[in-house]
Protein backbone atom coordinates (compact mmCIF):
# COMPACT_ATOMS: atom_id res chain seq x y z
CA UNK A 1 0.00 0.00 0.00
CA UNK A 2 2.59 2.34 1.10
CA UNK A 3 4.73 1.70 -2.51
CA UNK A 4 1.06 2.67 -4.74
CA UNK A 5 1.37 5.79 -2.33
CA UNK A 6 4.85 6.97 -3.01
CA UNK A 7 4.01 6.63 -7.04
CA UNK A 8 0.69 8.35 -6.53
CA UNK A 9 2.87 11.57 -4.74
CA UNK A 10 5.85 11.16 -7.43
CA UNK A 11 3.21 10.90 -10.21
CA UNK A 12 1.33 14.27 -8.51
CA UNK A 13 4.89 15.83 -8.08
CA UNK A 14 6.18 15.67 -11.43
CA UNK A 15 2.61 16.68 -13.06
CA UNK A 16 3.03 19.85 -10.79
CA UNK A 17 6.28 20.64 -11.85
CA UNK A 18 5.39 20.20 -15.83
CA UNK A 19 2.64 22.32 -15.44
CA UNK A 20 4.88 25.14 -14.08
CA UNK A 21 7.36 24.85 -16.73
CA UNK A 22 4.71 24.63 -19.34
CA UNK A 23 3.69 28.24 -18.38
CA UNK A 24 7.04 29.87 -17.98
CA UNK A 25 7.97 29.26 -21.82
CA UNK A 26 8.88 31.70 -24.36
CA UNK A 27 6.68 32.45 -27.12
CA UNK A 28 9.15 32.88 -29.78
CA UNK A 29 11.47 29.95 -30.61
CA UNK A 30 15.34 29.63 -28.89
CA UNK A 31 16.90 29.69 -32.31
CA UNK A 32 15.24 33.18 -33.61
CA UNK A 33 16.01 34.52 -29.90
CA UNK A 34 19.80 33.39 -30.34
CA UNK A 35 19.72 34.91 -33.65
CA UNK A 36 18.58 38.24 -32.25
CA UNK A 37 21.23 38.90 -30.02
CA UNK A 38 22.99 40.83 -29.27
CA UNK A 39 19.24 43.25 -28.84
CA UNK A 40 18.85 46.00 -30.93
CA UNK A 41 17.34 49.18 -28.98
CA UNK A 42 13.81 50.07 -31.13
CA UNK A 43 14.95 53.85 -31.21
CA UNK A 44 17.99 53.10 -32.92
CA UNK A 45 16.31 50.87 -35.23
CA UNK A 46 13.86 53.63 -35.46
CA UNK A 47 16.21 56.23 -36.83
CA UNK A 48 18.28 54.41 -39.21
CA UNK A 49 16.19 50.48 -40.08
CA UNK A 50 18.71 50.18 -43.10
CA UNK A 51 21.49 50.12 -41.19
CA UNK A 52 20.26 46.77 -39.42
CA UNK A 53 19.03 45.26 -42.61
CA UNK A 54 19.03 41.68 -42.21
CA UNK A 55 19.32 41.47 -38.38
CA UNK A 56 17.29 39.28 -36.66
CA UNK A 57 14.71 41.17 -34.06
CA UNK A 58 11.85 40.48 -32.04
CA UNK A 59 9.47 43.13 -31.52
CA UNK A 60 6.23 43.67 -30.34
CA UNK A 61 3.35 45.97 -29.40
CA UNK A 62 -0.48 46.97 -30.09
CA UNK A 63 -1.52 46.29 -34.01
CA UNK A 64 -3.38 49.87 -35.04
CA UNK A 65 -4.21 48.39 -38.44
CA UNK A 66 -3.81 45.61 -41.09
CA UNK A 67 -4.08 45.61 -44.88
CA UNK A 68 -4.18 42.95 -47.51
CA UNK A 69 -2.52 42.48 -50.67
CA UNK A 70 -2.86 39.86 -53.22
CA UNK A 71 0.55 38.55 -51.49
CA UNK A 72 1.03 39.47 -48.31
CA UNK A 73 0.31 41.10 -45.06
CA UNK A 74 1.27 44.35 -43.86
CA UNK A 75 0.47 45.32 -39.78
CA UNK A 76 1.36 48.74 -38.31
CA UNK A 77 2.49 48.05 -34.80
CA UNK A 78 3.04 50.59 -31.91
CA UNK A 79 5.82 49.57 -30.36
CA UNK A 80 5.91 48.40 -26.77
CA UNK A 81 8.41 47.07 -24.28
CA UNK A 82 8.56 43.43 -23.85
CA UNK A 83 8.85 41.42 -20.66
CA UNK A 84 11.30 38.55 -20.53
CA UNK A 85 8.75 35.95 -22.09
CA UNK A 86 8.41 38.21 -25.04
CA UNK A 87 4.86 39.82 -24.07
CA UNK A 88 4.05 44.04 -24.57
CA UNK A 89 4.29 45.39 -21.63
CA UNK A 90 0.38 47.38 -20.85
CA UNK A 91 2.24 50.42 -20.93
CA UNK A 92 1.93 54.07 -22.62
CA UNK A 93 5.67 53.90 -22.90
CA UNK A 94 6.61 53.61 -26.80
CA UNK A 95 9.52 54.07 -28.99
CA UNK A 96 7.28 54.65 -32.35
CA UNK A 97 5.59 52.33 -34.71
CA UNK A 98 7.05 49.42 -37.16
CA UNK A 99 5.63 47.62 -39.99
CA UNK A 100 5.41 43.71 -40.08
CA UNK A 101 5.30 41.96 -43.55
CA UNK A 102 3.83 38.53 -43.39
CA UNK A 103 3.77 36.24 -46.54
CA UNK A 104 0.56 34.60 -45.69
CA UNK A 105 -2.96 35.78 -45.93
CA UNK A 106 -4.09 36.49 -42.15
CA UNK A 107 -7.73 37.98 -41.10
CA UNK A 108 -8.17 41.61 -40.36
CA UNK A 109 -10.97 40.82 -38.00
CA UNK A 110 -8.62 38.38 -35.84
CA UNK A 111 -5.55 40.89 -36.05
CA UNK A 112 -7.65 43.58 -35.27
CA UNK A 113 -6.65 46.96 -33.77
CA UNK A 114 -6.14 47.41 -30.15
CA UNK A 115 -4.75 43.11 -29.89
CA UNK A 116 -1.33 42.80 -28.93
CA UNK A 117 1.38 40.74 -30.82
CA UNK A 118 5.10 39.86 -31.03
CA UNK A 119 6.53 39.30 -33.95
CA UNK A 120 10.07 37.70 -34.36
CA UNK A 121 11.60 38.39 -38.48
CA UNK A 122 14.56 40.04 -40.35
CA UNK A 123 14.93 43.69 -40.91
CA UNK A 124 14.04 43.99 -44.09
CA UNK A 125 14.38 48.12 -44.87
CA UNK A 126 12.14 51.22 -44.51
CA UNK A 127 9.01 52.54 -45.90
CA UNK A 128 8.07 55.90 -46.28
CA UNK A 129 4.48 56.00 -44.66
CA UNK A 130 2.49 59.03 -43.30
CA UNK A 131 0.57 58.98 -39.98
CA UNK A 132 -1.80 61.94 -39.99
CA UNK A 133 -0.38 64.47 -41.93
CA UNK A 134 2.72 64.08 -40.77
CA UNK A 135 5.96 62.24 -42.97
CA UNK A 136 6.91 58.52 -40.90
CA UNK A 137 9.81 56.23 -41.55
CA UNK A 138 8.72 52.93 -40.36
CA UNK A 139 11.17 50.35 -39.72
CA UNK A 140 9.92 46.83 -42.06
CA UNK A 141 9.89 43.51 -40.39
CA UNK A 142 9.36 40.47 -41.70
CA UNK A 143 7.25 37.30 -40.03
CA UNK A 144 9.28 34.65 -39.08
CA UNK A 145 7.22 33.63 -36.17
CA UNK A 146 4.56 35.79 -34.23
CA UNK A 147 2.06 35.06 -31.70
CA UNK A 148 -1.08 37.12 -31.00
CA UNK A 149 -2.01 37.70 -27.20
CA UNK A 150 -5.42 36.87 -25.91
CA UNK A 151 -7.17 39.90 -25.94
CA UNK A 152 -7.08 41.68 -22.36
CA UNK A 153 -9.97 41.87 -20.33
CA UNK A 154 -10.16 44.02 -17.00
CA UNK A 155 -9.52 41.02 -14.76
CA UNK A 156 -5.98 40.46 -15.95
CA UNK A 157 -4.76 44.51 -16.42
CA UNK A 158 -4.37 45.22 -12.37
CA UNK A 159 -4.42 42.62 -9.55
CA UNK A 160 -6.31 43.60 -6.47
CA UNK A 161 -4.04 43.88 -3.80
CA UNK A 162 -4.43 41.98 -0.29
CA UNK A 163 -6.82 43.81 1.67
CA UNK A 164 -7.15 44.16 5.58
CA UNK A 165 -10.85 42.78 5.61
CA UNK A 166 -9.96 40.26 3.64
CA UNK A 167 -13.15 40.17 1.73
CA UNK A 168 -11.38 42.75 -0.89
CA UNK A 169 -14.32 45.48 -1.19
CA UNK A 170 -16.49 43.97 0.95
CA UNK A 171 -16.14 45.32 4.62
CA UNK A 172 -18.44 46.63 7.54
CA UNK A 173 -19.35 49.88 4.94
CA UNK A 174 -19.87 47.93 1.65
CA UNK A 175 -22.53 49.98 0.65
CA UNK A 176 -19.91 52.54 -0.51
CA UNK A 177 -17.89 49.81 -2.48
CA UNK A 178 -15.70 52.60 -4.29
CA UNK A 179 -14.78 54.80 -1.31
CA UNK A 180 -11.32 56.03 0.68
CA UNK A 181 -11.44 52.38 2.47
CA UNK A 182 -10.13 50.62 -0.58
CA UNK A 183 -7.99 53.23 -2.20
CA UNK A 184 -4.41 51.17 -1.30
CA UNK A 185 -5.29 48.09 -1.52
CA UNK A 186 -7.91 47.81 -4.54
CA UNK A 187 -7.01 49.27 -8.07
CA UNK A 188 -9.49 50.45 -10.44
CA UNK A 189 -10.03 48.09 -13.76
CA UNK A 190 -9.14 49.54 -16.99
CA UNK A 191 -11.33 48.51 -20.26
CA UNK A 192 -10.02 47.88 -23.81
Amino acid sequence: MKYNRSYFLLSILLSLIGLITAGCQHTISQSLRQQAKPIIAFKALRADPDTFKGRTVILGGDILKTQNTQQKTSIEILQKPLDRFEAPLITDQTAGRFIAQCDQYLDPAIYDQGRQITVAGKVLGSYAGQVGEADYLYPLISCAEMHLWPRLSHETAYPVYPHPWLLHRYHPWYLFPYDYYDWPYYRYRRYR
